[in-house]
């Protein structure tokens, strides 16, 4: 069975329905172009969504089989290795969108890029430096970025890196201090661990999204640091306790009704504490916690969309800061579960398929839902397609044993 053969029937199965591309979306609840790639063959579609068509279809569970087997293909005797439609060529297609969507100046000197790539717009701080990271999670060197880091380098402030909107964002500054480790030595990592905790306060603390982005880039640079052992401390404090459980929701704060885990937020804590567990921190509550949350990710059988939520940053001396943040929540899963031991290979697959929805192979990047094709959603996608590749994907050849 292959892909091709399953968007087959399912342009047959539509068209005897009576029904347009757009109609079948809006029942399934994906965008138009979702169903184009699955009936184009480009891209196959997750067990949820096949299992809906099927119902939708009425084909007695025939659709599913054949995504399922299609999933699956027996592998050919004799068959001949390519790289064609490998995850090195899907690294190699996003590395040369990024840097054909680079911004340059009027000497062409690369500036960085902007935030949604399919616009003509303005580079932005916080893009900047997604693209760097994604070009440094790539692995190719495609392009000179000395420019590029020296000036975003140039723009720091007295609380660290800003926005379009100046003031403190804890999370530009602990991305661009990521992208500028990665990329260069200008900074050092005390100078970028104290840009860090000058960008951050006592609302930052409420939100775990904004503890769990400076923790990963806190304990990158500086695993022993001080700032490093109090965003630990805040992130699992952060925690909400859901019947037992001890979870991560969009926000604590007093006065909340009826909260909800998130997956997103529980996904990126995981994140976190796991590049500090990874460093050789040995704390037994944040074991507890990875646990804990990891296990509840296995269990979670909701969808893995992506979700929104609004951040008002109190800047001192003027107005508060509204900002929209989007989370690619299936990225941050399937990164969450690369390093768990015994994850079941239907969950990852789960949020593998939710992953690759969102990809456009034509152009080598991730959209979302809107059709924008932001830059940190191509950065989220590629990092997590590493680190289950490193995590899961057994290599034709092993390294030579050590010497005893």
């Amino acid at each position: 069975m292959t892909i091709e053969a399953v968007g087959t029937e399912l342009r047959r199965l539509r068209k005897a329905a009576g029904l347009t591309q757009a109609d079948v979306a809006r029942i399934i609840g994906v965008s138009r172009a979702n169903l184009t790639q699955w009936e184009t063959g480009r891209y196959l579609p997750s067990v949820e969504n096949a299992r809906l068509l099927d119902d939708h279809f009425r084909a007695a569970n025939a659709l599913v089989q054949m995504v399922e087997a299609a999933r699956s293909p027996a592998p050919a005797g004799g068959a001949l290795l390519s790289t064609r439609g490998s995850l090195l060529e899907v690294f190699r297609r996003a590395g040369q969108s990024l840097v054909g969507h680079l911004i340059r100046d009027e000497n062409g000197r690369a500036v960085g890029w902007r935030h949604n790539l399919q616009q003509d717009n303005e580079q932005t701080t916080l893009a900047t430096a997604y693209g760097i990271s994604a070009l440094a999670v790539l692995g190719s060197a495609y392009i000179d970025l000395r420019p590029v880091v020296e000036r975003l380098y140039a723009k720091r402030s007295d609380f660290g890196w800003q926005g379009r909107s100046a003031g403190r964002r804890p999370e530009v500054t602990a991305a661009v201090v990521d992208a500028l480790c990665r990329a260069s030595t200008v900074l050092s990592a005390e100078e970028g661990l104290q840009h860090l905790e000058n960008s951050l306060d006592d609302y930052s603390r409420t939100r775990p999204f904004l503890l769990a982005t400076a923790l990963r880039t806190s304990a990158r640079i500086g695993p022993g640091a001080p700032l490093t052992r109090r965003l630990t401390d805040d992130l699992l404090t952060a925690r909400l306790d859901f019947d037992g459980v001890l979870l991560w929701g969009e926000k604590k704060e007093p006065g909340l009704v009826a909260p909800e885990p998130s997956t997103a937020h529980t996904a990126r804590a995981v994140v976190a504490l796991r590049d500090l567990l990874r460093t050789g921190a040995d704390r037994a509550d944040v074991r507890d916690a990875v646990e804990v949350a990891t296990q509840w990710l296995v269990d979670r059988t909701h969808p893995d969309d992506g979700v929104m939520e609004d951040l008002a940053l109190p800047q001192p001396g003027r107005e508060t800061v509204r900002v929209n943040i989007k989370h690619f929540t299936s990225a941050w899963v399937v990164q969450a579960l690369a390093e768990a031991p015994r994850v079941p290979a239907v969950r990852l697959n789960r949020a593998l398929d939710s992953l690759w929805e969102r990809y456009e192979p034509d152009i080598g990047l991730w959209a979302w839902g809107s059709g924008d094709f932001p830059i940190w959603m191509t950065l989220d996608a590629v990092t997590a397609l590493r680190a289950a590749a490193l995590a899961f994907t057994a290599p034709p050849f092993h390294p030579p044993a050590a010497s005893e």
